[in-house]
């Protein structure tokens, strides 16, 4: 008795196929990482110039009540010049009389290798400093010259509303 063959066909995919989606699925990946580390560097970004904007308002008030802003000790806050004591970036900013002017200081995310800095020679007016990481940032200042940590030149930076 003779009996035809039947054809079977498996279901599934082909080898060329399954190495197309892969690919798709690979380049897809690469670019959503891409966009997310972008992302991610923005928002450090915009941390640290909200930080900066916190501290200057800090040091604002500290001005109205003392006609002087507090001046700067190793790139610090000397916040109690009868005793020398400076307030630390991540501590209160406190003067002599108890007065809080920021119950903590901002610091850099990638503190200690990146800091803030902050420069008052005279008392008359202030700066303060920052590295941004996105170079693409239209607020970067190309010629500011401080370090901002080791091998890390500040690129941003905030002054008081009263410049020398």
């Amino acid at each position: 008795m003779f009996m035809p063959k039947k054809l079977f066909y498996r279901a599934g995919f082909t080898l060329v196929e399954l190495l197309i989606v892969i690919a798709i699925i690979g380049l897809l990946t690469a670019i959503g990482v891409g966009s997310f580390q972008s992302a991610k560097t923005k928002a450090k970004d915009a941390k640290r110039k909200s930080d900066l904007q916190t501290i200057a308002k800090s040091l604002e008030a500290y001005a109205n009540d003392h006609n002087l802003y507090p001046l700067s000790q190793t790139d610090k806050i000397l916040c109690q010049p009868a005793t020398s004591t400076l307030c630390d970036w991540d501590e209160a900013f406190t003067d002599a009389n108890g007065t809080v002017y920021a119950p903590k200081l901002p610091s850099d995310e990638l503190a200690p290798k990146q800091v803030y800095l902050y420069d008052s020679a005279s008392g008359t007016s202030f700066t303060l400093y920052a590295h941004l990481e996105n170079s693409q940032d239209p607020q970067i200042d190309s010629t500011i010259t401080e370090q901002c940590g080791t091998n890390i030149l500040c690129n941003f930076k905030v002054t008081s509303t009263n410049i020398e």
